[in-house]
């Protein structure tokens, strides 16, 4: 149930230390926020974490779904800053009501990838790390070895928790709810027979969950030790160094040029 969304693998991502991955993350999202203005000099950070996505060798399934989704993501940020900037700029197009211009267009894109560009390097980072590794370099960081505990089990349960959240829908739309009929305030009102037994699950879940690491004696050693523990590389090294570069470059080109 902890591992969430980590998959075996022997590729480079997963011969990284943690660490520099970590880094790597904050860089992509530091990059993101300096160039969300504009889509161009925002597009080789996105690029570089597609590419990080076959690097990592995740799962179809996976990939799949973040691009599915994130063609959905992309028509509404589309549609949104398009509209608040269409008197601002050359106008390129006019689709009814909607004016497109290259001011319009190049922040929409900014603000796609400044959403898209920081979630697929997480995916990425929790799918080629081990969930003990993820632990043992938040508590090298000065993390404390609860909190780090809480937050890589909360990531680990979220698989779960859509699992279940599907399976309920699925019930409850066997036995006659209507999700899509109304307005928007009836469709959430009808959501209500989807959350009570989705939270009921999890609070089971959590409840045997709390009960198996009581059973271990979870909270009462003074130091924790771990059965294997990554070590830096010159490829660590070289991965860390190529990030700032890379990245810092491109944070520097959207915020000074």
């Amino acid at each position: 149930m902890l591992a969430g969304l980590y998959r075996e693998g022997d590729t480079i991502f997963h011969r990284l230390d943690p660490r520099p991955k970590l880094a790597w993350t904050l860089l992509v999202l530091a990059a993101s926020m300096a160039t969300q203005f504009n889509g161009l000099k925002s597009l080789p950070v996105f690029i570089s974490v597609v590419l990080s996505l076959a690097l990592a060798g995740i799962g179809v399934k996976i990939a799949f779904l973040l691009i599915f989704n994130a063609s959905i993501f992309l028509l509404v940020t589309l549609l949104i800053w398009l509209g608040m900037y269409s008197g601002t700029g050359v106008i390129l197009a006019k689709l009814g009501w909607l004016t497109i211009t290259d001011v319009g267009l190049l922040v929409a894109l900014g603000k796609f990838f400044l959403i898209m560009n920081p979630v697929i390097a997480f995916v990425v980072f929790f799918a080629s790390t081990k969930p003990s590794h993820v632990i043992w370099a938040l508590q090298k960081m000065g993390v404390p070895y609860k909190l780090a505990f809480s937050f890589v089990v909360a990531l680990g349960l979220l698989p779960s928790i859509i699992k279940n959240a599907g399976d309920v829908i699925d019930v409850q739309k066997a036995r006659g709810l209507a999700l899509d009929r109304g307005n928007i305030f009836e469709r959430i009102r009808r959501y209500a027979p989807i959350l009570i037994p989705l939270i009921s699950r999890m609070m089971g879940d959590v409840w045997d969950l709390s009960m198996v690491l009581a059973s271990r004696g979870f909270g009462y050693a003074k130091k924790r030790t771990f059965v294997d523990t990554p070590s830096w590389s010159q490829l660590d090294t070289l991965f860390l160094f190529l990030s700032i570069v890379f990245y810092g470059g491109i944070a520097a080109w959207g915020l000074y040029l």
